[in-house]
């Protein structure tokens, strides 16, 4: 399809369709697709409604089918309607929350996750994913904290980048393949208080040198979109912002793609005060070279009046149609409208075997044990189980953000351990606790299934209280009256305050793993499995110390628990450490790490050197461990984090077996980024650091010198 030929044709209320993006009820009023969002009338003619260039969301192929032909049809040039979804951690196979896959520490769990979600999704019709969210996020009361990676800019990078390799292999037009929409462009996990949709406040520092990452490394992946955020940068909203949409993404990210603003997120400007009406905001949003606007009007009832009063130009309009038509054409919709929707492909590859298998092996490596006193854990052959709590009989282990993915699939935790073999002698998924506790008596190990309500995770679903519910507590009080030993299995989205659970002897953070998520729980439970999760995001012991975060700078006046001085930086009333820290997970192996080496204690700078480390397992159970390097630059012009996580390995371990791990370390693992995003580094020393978690590290000190032997200069 030649593209430039093509807009010449349009006429401009064909131009100004291809930038709306409406859902498939204004369509055909029998659609099979859930909407979420605030909806109004949009106030569009039949004919402005079949002009419009992409379609938020799908039923399945047939209704794909349906709209397309009916769209075409109806279409002068016959230019295909474009399907977009929020594919975020499977379609109707569920995996893991995007926060627990990152709790793998394995980018392949995030590969083959995106890998089945584009291909069960592109059978339905679909052909792009608003996925993966690069919001780095530091603040549990924040509930889309579930849709991240994690506190951790390097950590995030790598999975964000696995995941649009997932969606869109190297060609968006192959069958089995979506194009990837990163978001939410930009900052939008630090809004103030944890509050959904709050202001973000924070230096071109911060921004550059931590929130950027992700997005940079989906648009260095391929990423074929760019959604803006709703918050507001600088004082203006992010779906406006030129700084964020032309300076730093088309200028300084080289993005050449499409973007497109978030639900209703050109006419919330309005709302945000910077722009009086809707026509007032079309004209920000086509400065901003923001292409499509979703779910709101102002594109459709003010561009053409704008360019006739010459107060846009109708060529920012022609590039911004022009991206989206090469779009589609990328995509083979010229040639294909339908792309790979088909309903015999549905019916057999969408819930499949193999994809379910695949769920259930990913949602084993995400769950993290956080505390196994007595090694409780794994279950003994011989143990009578009374599983109790909100989430013994469940089965809403999905997580949110998977609006096709059927609980009813699902089994519960109670079930899954007697399919197992369990000895599970008493079950009781009620909230008020039994008056007759006989039951209770006759078994060894009390399993407390709990957790957040569902509902109370993910978009607007901010909260203050991180603790669980009392009457959730209740049950692991009871236990311990009973003397009992417990086992707290928690189901949850978001980094929890756990104070009021440490009587529990053990406890199995599950998150919410998917559509298998309580046969892989189960697994590890009984030891078929061996934990080998580790947090990405630090578990704080109050909500006063939000937000906590491993890579902090440190003070003028340092914490340092060894010198009696009441004038630090520290709390009154609590332990400013976090209660689990980013990096922390158990197993059921034990690691015991020795004898650091670095290869020379000078580094230059074409060169690199190798930090090595020895790990035994000193147990007779294999696992897998997962090895950390961080390093921490000692003087820079710039005031640094105490750490940074340069590299990870995760490696499995033999009984007894001695493994030595090797990481290589370069100019770009001592260097950083300053408030103009550029990469900078500085000679001197710094300390390398190789442990099993941000808190546990062993340290060596390198010097990074020029060839003259400076021993500090700035570059």
């Amino acid at each position: 399809m030649d593209v430039k030929k093509l807009l010449k044709k349009m006429n401009l209320e064909e131009k100004i369709g291809q930038m709306l993006q409406i859902a498939p009820h204004n369509f055909i009023s029998k659609s099979d697709t859930k909407i979420h969002g605030f909806e109004y009338d949009l106030g569009l003619t039949n004919k402005q409604v079949f002009s419009a260039g992409s379609v938020l969301g799908i039923g399945n192929a047939k209704e794909q089918q349906e709209l397309q032909r009916k769209y075409l049809n109806d279409s002068r040039l016959k230019i295909p309607l474009l399907f977009m979804a929020d594919i975020v951690h499977g379609y109707e196979t569920i995996f893991p929350i995007p926060l627990a896959l990152s709790c793998s520490w394995n980018t392949d769990t995030a590969f083959h996750s995106a890998r089945i979600s584009a291909v069960e999704a592109s059978t339905a019709g679909i052909q792009v994913t608003f996925s993966p969210m690069a919001d780095l996020s530091r603040e549990p009361r924040w509930g889309r904290v579930m849709e991240g990676y994690g506190e951790d800019p390097y950590l995030l990078s790598m999975f964000v980048r696995a995941m649009v390799k997932g969606y869109q292999q190297d060609d968006i037009s192959a069958k089995g393949n979506i194009a990837s929409c990163v978001k939410h462009f930009a900052g939008y996990g630090a809004p103030i208080a944890g509050l959904d949709y709050n202001t973000v406040d924070m230096s071109r520092l911060s921004f550059y040198q931590t929130y950027l990452g992700g997005y940079e490394a989906a648009i260095d992946e391929g990423s074929k979109m760019v959604m803006a955020s709703f918050n507001t940068f600088d004082g203006i909203p992010a779906t406006v912002n030129q700084f964020l949409m032309i300076d730093v993404l088309r200028n300084q990210l080289n993005f050449n793609g499409v973007t497109i603003t978030d639900y209703d997120g050109l006419n919330q400007v309005i709302a945000h005060r910077v722009a009086h009406d809707q026509r007032e905001a079309a004209i920000q949003g086509v400065e901003a070279k923001i292409d499509i606007e979703m779910a709101s009007s102002c594109y459709m009832k003010n561009i053409e009046k704008l360019i006739e009063t010459s107060i846009i130009n109708e060529n920012d309009i022609n590039a911004a149609v022009g991206r989206i038509l090469s779009f589609k054409n990328e995509l083979g919709l010229f040639d294909n409208p339908y792309g790979h929707a088909n309903i015999d492909d549905e019916k057999r590859l969408i819930k499949s075997k193999e994809h379910l298998a695949k769920a259930k092996e990913i949602a084993q490596e995400c769950a993290v044990l956080l505390k196994n006193e007595s090694n409780i854990l794994p279950l003994s052959n011989n143990s009578k189980v009374a599983v109790v709590g909100p989430y013994a009989t469940s089965k809403s282990t999905n997580g949110v953000w998977s609006w096709k993915g059927s609980i009813n699939d699902n089994i519960s935790l109670s079930e899954a351990l007697i399919n197992q073999g369990v000895d599970v002698v008493y079950i009781n998924g009620e909230n008020p606790l039994p008056t007759d506790i006989d039951m209770l008596r006759e078994i060894d190990i009390v399993i407390c299934a709990l957790g957040e309500d569902i509902e109370k995770t993910g978009e607007a679903k901010s909260i203050v209280n991180l603790e669980l519910p009392l009457f959730q507590v209740e049950w692991i009080k009871l236990a311990k009256i009973l003397k009992k030993k417990v086992v707290t299995v928690l189901y949850n989205g978001r980094p929890l305050v756990l104070n009021n659970i440490d009587q529990s002897d053990a406890i199995l953070e599950a998150w919410y793993l998917g559509s298998k998520s309580n046969e892989a729980l189960t697994d590890l439970l009984i030891g078929k499995i061996n934990p080998s999760g580790k947090l990405t995001m630090s578990f704080p012991r109050h909500e006063g110390q939000i937000p906590i975060y491993y890579n902090h700078l440190t003070t003028g006046r340092p914490f340092n628990k060894d010198v009696h001085n009441i004038y630090t930086s520290f709390y009154l009333d609590c332990e400013r450490t976090p209660k689990y820290p980013f990096g922390y997970g158990l197993s059921y192996s034990k690691f015991e790490y020795e004898n650091m080496i670095m290869s020379d204690k000078e580094i230059y700078l074409d060169e690199s050197i190798t930090a090595s480390i020895t790990i035994t397992n000193k147990s007779n159970v294999a696992g897998y461990e997962i090895v950390q390097l961080y390093i921490q630059d000692e003087v820079s012009k710039i005031a640094r984090p105490e750490k940074e996580l340069k590299g990870f390995k995760k490696i499995l371990i033999q009984p007894y077996e001695t493994k030595t791990v090797k990481f290589n370390i370069c100019i770009k693992d001592l260097s950083y980024i300053n408030s103009l995003g550029e990469t900078k580094y500085e000679y001197g020393r710094f300390i390398i650091m190789i442990g099993s978690n941000s808190n546990n590290v062993q340290k060596k000190y390198i010097f990074f010198k020029e060839n003259n032997n400076e021993d500090k200069k700035y570059t």
